[in-house]
Order: structure tokens, then C-alpha cells, then sequence
């Protein structure tokens, strides 16, 4: 089990921010993405190979508002992997 850390962003404070835990082994990048979405309450944003290949090598990745299809109120949404 790991643990991911979303947070929205403005002004680079953090507005909101939640924690979910998830199975490496049977979970996707993407479910955990929407899973993290839903519970923020924020559109899924589109996910990149760059946002996958940042993840895996830096251990966060940011999507910015050009990310989304629909238009929200914050600067950025960053994941990050909190360590065990």
C-alpha cells in the first residue's frame, strides 16, 4: 500500500488537500487520479505520459488548468507519494 497526497493549489497555498491509500499492485495511475478527483470534488484532469513518467521518476507530478476539460478555480492540482 502506498499513499498519495493530492492538494489544489492557489497562490501556492494549499486550499484543500486529501490523502488516499492505494494498492501499487491492482490499482491503476488513472483510478487513483479519479478517485483522488472525486474526493476533491474537481473535474479528472487528462492524463499525460508526462504526468505518469513525472510521477514515477520525481515522486509528484502537477496538472495545471490547461489540464481540464472544464475550468476550475485553483492554479494547480499536485500528487505526490508520501513516504511509508
Amino acid at each position: 500500500m502506498i499513499k498519495i497526497w493530492g492538494k489544489l493549489l492557489v497562490d501556492d497555498k494549499v486550499i484543500k488537500g486529501k490523502t488516499v491509500e492505494v494498492d501499487e499492485t491492482s490499482t491503476t495511475f488513472f483510478d487513483m487520479l479519479k478517485q483522488l478527483s472525486g474526493q476533491l470534488n474537481i473535474p479528472t484532469p487528462v492524463l499525460l505520459d508526462k504526468h505518469v513518467y513525472d510521477f514515477n521518476l520525481f515522486k509528484i507530478c502537477t496538472f495545471k488548468p490547461d489540464d481540464f476539460v472544464e475550468a476550475v478555480n485553483f492554479d494547480r492540482f499536485v500528487l505526490e507519494l508520501l513516504k511509508n
